[in-house]
């Protein structure tokens, strides 16, 4: 991708990102995982089928469908992330990626609904995976 590409990758995730604060009032709220959703996030079912969907189509192939990580893609399943955590900045990344990683930008293929829709799906293979460790926690004592 070159620099122009990156340039208005970057660009329409702000717009995008800008737009979606417009949406509805940012949220400066505290989720199960301690991670700042400060930005809207759907909760709704139809949105988090579509961001599953969304996701298996796009990302699973380097996060694996359950975001537990690949060979080239990092856990997504965690709750801590190198390029940022709360609700926005994984929104951003999603949309500009991030240059000199494999990491590739999505708003050009995405529409800012899909990428909110797959930033809910995320924050629910979070939740699949604490409650996934919980009970690994409770069968090993």
């Amino acid at each position: 991708m070159n620099k122009s590409s990156r340039w208005i990758g970057s660009l329409l995730a702000g717009l995008t990102m800008a737009l979606a604060f417009a949406a509805g009032p940012a949220l400066a709220e505290e989720d199960r995982h301690g991670m700042e959703n400060d930005m809207p996030i759907p909760t709704d079912d139809a949105a988090l089928a579509n961001g599953k969907d969304r996701f298996q189509a796009r990302c699973s192939y380097c996060h694996l469908p359950d975001g537990r990580g690949g060979s080239s893609g990092v856990k997504l399943a965690g709750q801590k992330y190198k390029h940022g955590s709360k609700s926005s900045q994984i929104y951003a990344t999603i949309a500009a990626g991030k240059p000199y990683t494999k990491m590739g930008a999505f708003a050009s293929t995405l529409s800012s609904e899909e990428i909110l829709n797959i930033v809910a799906y995320i924050r629910y293979l979070q939740e699949w995976k604490l409650k996934d460790d919980a009970a690994a926690e409770g069968g090993a004592k």
